[in-house]
């Protein structure tokens, strides 16, 4: 009954709400998750925080998608991994959930045409659609992670479809 999941968000929010929690990090940010779903995240830089999650509001909203999940948002500042989400930028990371059985691939690939046009780039371990052709202009250092892959792993033995498409 989709009709009733913001009303079910809104009381779940209201009731998990409030109180202070001080722990380890481990003990405070992670949660059970008792419901089954499939999810996308993408970085943008942090400069266009605002607008891209505005934007993927607007697409979530959409009565075709019938999205009964949260936008999840959170800030990292830049790194220097050379593939990281986060390399050369602070940034904010943007997901999406649809719930597992629905259909997720349409809102997705809508979600990420907008992520393209912010220069966003994909969780590595969550669905995505890009290619190494797609993924390479994004990463300043991709050469440098190429060539230490080539060094580190000459005949590819590390390597399966998904590697085989995102990194070449």
């Amino acid at each position: 009954m989709p009709a009733l999941i913001p009303a079910l968000n809104r009381l779940a929010a209201a009731v998990g709400a409030g109180g202070r929690r001080v722990d380890r990090s481990y003990r405070v940010f992670c949660s059970p998750r008792l419901v089954r779903f499939t999810e996308m995240e993408y970085a943008v830089p942090r400069a266009h925080a605002v607008e891209a999650a505005r934007a993927v509001k607007e697409i979530a909203e959409r009565a075709a998608y019938a999205v009964s999940f949260p936008i999840e948002v959170r800030f990292v500042a830049a790194d220097d991994a050379l593939l990281s989400p986060a390399v050369g930028r602070d940034t904010c990371y943007i997901a999406v959930h649809v719930y597992r059985g629905r259909p997720w691939e349409p809102y997705f690939r809508e979600v990420e045409r907008l992520m393209d046009g912010f220069g966003g780039r994909p969780h590595w371990g969550k669905r995505h659609f890009q290619t190494a052709e797609t993924l390479r202009p994004r990463y300043p250092e991709w050469d440098r992670f190429a060539a230490v892959r080539k060094r580190l792993d000459p005949e590819g033995r590390f390597t399966n479809d998904y590697v085989r498409r995102v990194l070449g």
